[in-house]
């Protein structure tokens, strides 16, 4: 039972006055001569009414503190979630907009002859438009909510494709250097947290450089043959892919590294940090079932080390299913493609016909269900999951699949990957899209379900 500030304060008071109570009580009586009695009961008066006020401020302070705590986490708590809305709602027009850029340049390459110059500059475009369609999903990873699924990750894959990005968050000042070992199994992660992780690594160990110098990112096969502990951290036996994050930084006090963990706890300026990123980096190695270890010591750097888990590769949960390349098109199928936005809708639509579909279009929910009922057969619905402001793609999904139980159906959005809803999953025959996709991406999936 959580015990409300007020009555906590009022019950440390009158513990403490009782024990001074009787305290000096028992001296007085004991060794206070009769005739001066009434002096030490004086004296004794004066020493509890300003030992009470003593005591009453330091309470009230501490608990005005922690008060001020409180609201101080509400409410970076609550900027990280405005932030995580704004990412979200930023990564999805802009996925909707390479969509568009994507689609268009597929589709251009296609009126250009084999041998023609053009061809190459086309290729760098869209080369630029999927590496931009990457950033917005890890936008998207970092702000979204909910269970992100935990697969088979390559740890060296991923340092090398953020390796970009780590290089412009270490900054002029900080030399990056990457030593990654080959032949390294995958490990059992979430690779959008893992890529976060790694990349505030890299900012704390900058800014825990503000003159510069240099910071190591290394990975490695180790085998643990006993139990590492540092009394804060501990590593149990076994085969681990180690990644390590290593800074020559101002380092960390004991009292600190204590600490480091605690959510919202930080050694940075306010505005500087968050105080979440190690907390998110000790909850991910528990639910990926690896572990961590922290060392520092002030004037020496901090080095911190990830002792993954390998994945199972003998299990076909934690492998990345590898989709057969389909290059067949069309089989004479009819679709019914529902999208909001007009330029995605047109652009989306002249790939499905390039690819050989009858393609029927609808901007709404109510159109789309023009459609159904009239009378032609549609094969499978592509809808996009925003629609309307009160129906979505799911609820056309829905409605369709009520009129016909052999439909198939395919969902698209330029929202992270989806976490389906209970009344999804009783759902056959669906298939999901992240934007931006380019034709072969369309065509393997409507295959899929159509084959």
């Amino acid at each position: 039972m959580r015990i409300e500030p007020a009555l906590r304060i009022a019950l440390i008071y009158a513990v403490l006055s009782l024990i001074y109570i009787f305290t000096s009580d028992w001296i007085v009586g004991h060794f206070a001569a009769d005739s001066s009695a009434g002096v030490v009961q004086t004296a004794k008066g004066a020493v509890f009414v300003s030992l009470s006020a003593i005591v009453i401020y330091v309470l009230i302070r501490a608990e005005l503190k922690k008060q001020e705590w409180l609201r101080e986490v509400a409410m970076r708590t609550q900027r990280l979630e405005a932030i995580g809305q704004i990412s979200t709602m930023m990564a999805h027009d802009f996925n909707n907009m390479l969509m568009v850029l994507l689609g268009s340049l597929e589709l251009s390459e296609d009126t250009l002859p084999p041998e023609h110059p053009a061809r190459a500059h086309l290729a760098i475009a869209m080369n630029a438009a999927e590496k931009a369609g990457g950033l917005t999903h890890r936008m998207l990873v970092f702000s979204r909510q909910g269970h992100l699924p935990t697969q088979s990750v390559d740890v060296n894959q991923s340092a090398r494709e953020l390796a970009p990005l780590l290089n412009l968050a270490a900054g002029e000042n900080v030399l990056l250097q990457c030593n990654l070992s080959e032949g390294l199994p995958p490990v059992m992660a979430q690779p959008g947290k893992f890529e976060n992780i790694l990349l505030n690594l890299i900012i704390n160990a900058r800014d825990a450089m503000p003159k510069g110098g240099d910071v190591v990112l290394e990975t490695a096969a180790e085998r643990v043959e006993s139990q590492l502990s540092d009394g804060q951290w501990t590593v149990p036996p076994g085969d681990y892919v180690t990644v390590l994050v290593r800074d020559t930084g101002h380092g960390m006090s004991k009292q600190i590294m204590k600490r480091i963990t605690e959510p919202f706890f930080t050694t940075k300026p306010v505005g500087k940090g968050t105080g979440l990123g190690l907390t998110t980096l000790r909850d991910s190695m528990q639910a990926w079932q690896s572990h961590l270890m922290i060392t520092s010591s002030g004037g020496l750097g901090t080095t911190i080390k990830m002792y993954l888990t390998p994945a199972d590769l003998e299990d076909p949960a934690s492998v990345k299913e590898k989709t057969p390349a389909m290059t067949a098109g069309s089989n004479g199928e009819t679709i019914l493609l529902v999208e909001n936005v007009s330029d995605v809708r047109s652009t989306v639509t002249d790939q499905l016909k390039s690819l050989g579909y009858d393609v029927r279009s609808a901007a709404s929910v109510p159109e789309a269900q023009e459609v159904l009922r009239g009378g032609c057969k549609i094969n499978l619905l592509l809808s996009d999951i925003i629609l309307d402001r009160d129906k979505t793609g799911v609820a056309l999904a829905k409605l369709a699949r009520s009129a016909d139980k052999t439909l198939k159906i395919v969902l698209m959005s330029g929202y992270a990957d989806p976490v389906l809803t209970s009344e999804m999953t009783s759902f056959a025959e669906l298939g999901w899209l992240a934007k931006p996709f380019d034709r072969a991406t369309l065509n393997r999936e409507l295959r899929k379900l159509l084959d």
